[in-house]
């Protein structure tokens, strides 16, 4: 059989792109397109390589372990995400074997020796079910197994205090300059970082009742919410506490990717 080294890194692209955006989704972690696509064609590249070289098999872990850093180191949680990369692999490889099956594109020569000859719309459709499956029907179903919460760490004027703030898709609250959400953390747990000088601004907020009211809002020095260090951020003052389990409320990070890629659209 012929294997074209083009069309092999066309579709090692396309399946490594859909796999690490999977991941992504499924953590409910927000990682821009591109860092993705670029490491989708690191994938790529390693594929090319293999075949052209015959690289032997133990080169594909490390392969796979330079891809998924570089899709998600920033993210904080590079290992785990790795290793549900791992499984989500493994079940667009099952789905594969299925169909093959059902198809009648597969069967057994002996022991252990399987032979495949499989039409091209067997690896699309397992992609596309695969794909589907993992990020429509379990959608952030890893993000909500950890609980619903983050761990955030403020900064500001040399004064720190950390917080537990629950993830709320519903809270699309965002800093008009730049388009990144903004958090909302009771005043309470925020009084240690104020001083006479401290700048407040306003934001007008819509609440889900329909109705209009002001947050004041300061610009913290540095943000770090569960191990990722997210730089200076624009922070919501809630007057009136949240109950004591968690003292703020997380945004919608999805919401937030999908804002800075129509920015960097516009702009580009």
């Amino acid at each position: 059989m012929v294997v074209y080294w083009d069309l092999l890194a066309l579709w090692d692209l396309a399946v490594d792109y859909l796999l690490l955006r999977g991941t992504a989704r499924l953590a409910g972690r927000s990682v821009r397109r591109g860092r993705l696509l670029l490491a989708a064609a690191a994938g790529a590249a390693y594929s090319v390589a293999a075949l052209a070289l015959a690289l032997p098999v133990w080169t594909l872990l490390p392969a796979m372990l330079l891809m998924c850093a570089a899709a998600f180191w920033k993210t904080g949680r590079w290992l785990r995400l790795t290793l549900l990369f791992s499984l989500l692999a493994c079940s667009l490889g099952g789905g594969v074997l299925l169909l093959g099956r059902v198809c009648g594109g597969m069967e057994r020569l002996v022991r252990g020796v399987v032979y495949a000859r499989l039409p091209w719309g067997v690896f699309f459709a397992a992609a596309g079910l695969s794909y589907l499956l993992l990020t429509v029907v379990f959608r952030d179903g890893a993000k909500r197994g950890g609980g619903g919460f983050v761990h955030a760490r403020v900064e500001c004027g040399g004064r720190v205090v950390e917080v537990r703030l629950l993830r709320d898709t519903g809270n699309a609250l965002a800093d008009p300059l730049t388009g990144e959400g903004v958090p909302v953390v009771e005043e309470a747990a925020l009084a240690p970082l104020f001083s006479a000088y401290t700048p407040f601004t306003t934001l007008r907020v819509h609440t889900v009742g329909g109705g209009d009211t002001a947050l004041r809002a300061f610009r913290c020095d540095a943000l770090t919410v569960d191990g990722r260090a997210l730089g200076a951020r624009l922070i919501a003052v809630a007057r009136e506490p949240f109950g004591g389990a968690y003292q703020g409320l997380w945004y919608d990070e999805t919401g937030e990717e999908n804002a800075k890629d129509e920015l960097e659209a516009i702009v580009g």
